[in-house]
């Protein structure tokens, strides 16, 4: 399952690293002058992926984009590429 918002994409995981750095933020992706962050009961593991838990009652808020509810779970971060066949590269969505 995929959650979007904008050019932050949630992947639904299975489960949690258990031996991870916990970041004290909100933030889960920064863009120019707006960022995408989460409101409710949570924890971000620092590592290669950035994995969020989730409690109930989890949002995903951002000031340009509608606020989703995010069901409870275990989710990867990733942001969205986009591929330009002209130059034949990808680089990540700024939204």
């Amino acid at each position: 399952m995929y959650i979007q918002q904008g050019d932050v994409l949630l992947h639904r995981e299975d489960s949690y690293p258990s031996t991870v750095e916990i970041l004290k933020t909100d933030l889960l992706h920064k863009g120019q002058n707006h960022h995408h962050r989460v409101r409710g009961d949570f924890k971000i593991a620092k590592n290669d992926s950035n994995t969020l838990l989730l409690s109930s009652g989890c949002e995903l808020f951002h000031e340009e984009h509608k606020t989703l509810a995010i069901p409870e779970g275990v989710y990867r971060l990733g942001i969205v590429q986009e591929y330009d066949h002209w130059l034949e590269e990808a680089r990540a969505v700024v939204d």
